[in-house]
């Protein structure tokens, strides 16, 4: 085994995950029953979770990505570009993450898609670090309370 392999801990093995990621498709399906959802995943980290989310959730959808990312104008600028071909006002907007950790960038998010007049707008993380948050935003979904520490696989970015 390679020095690196005995210094990893898993914290939610393969069967763990899909199981949770069926009882999230169940939960969103039954809080938005009736409507439409228009999911927006943000890159690049949350595109597996994501994928095997949307195939759990029993409703029409519509799926877009976004990307954000730092200006080039300028150091305390940020960036959205949106990878969609759907509207944001007047839908039921989810946000999808990968982990959510200190909540600075979901923050800023939620409030410029808000701008666009959504009719709701709820956030799934696959991760959640509560412990490092430095705003105060909670996630309406959660697949996984995880500690302040560095996660890697499933996609997640490195």
């Amino acid at each position: 085994m390679s020095e690196l392999k005995k210094n990893i801990d898993v914290l939610y093995d393969a069967p763990t995950i899909p199981q949770r990621v069926v009882e999230l498709g169940r939960q969103i399906t039954a809080d938005h029953e009736g409507s439409e959802l228009a999911v927006l995943g943000v890159l690049k980290g949350s595109f597996v979770f994501m994928a095997d989310l949307i195939r759990q959730i029993r409703l029409p959808l519509q799926v877009g990505f976004l990307e954000i990312t730092n200006s080039s104008k300028s150091d305390f600028l940020t960036e959205i570009h949106f990878y969609s071909s759907f509207r944001v006002e007047g839908t039921h907007l989810l946000i999808v993450e990968d982990i959510l950790d200190t909540g600075i960038t979901l923050a800023y998010l939620t409030e410029q898609l808000a701008a666009r007049s959504p009719k709701s707008i709820r956030v799934c993380t696959f991760l959640d670090k509560p412990e490092r948050r430095k705003v105060d935003i909670q996630p309406d979904y959660v697949g996984f309370p995880i500690p302040n520490k560095h996660i890697v696989g499933y996609g997640l970015d490195f």
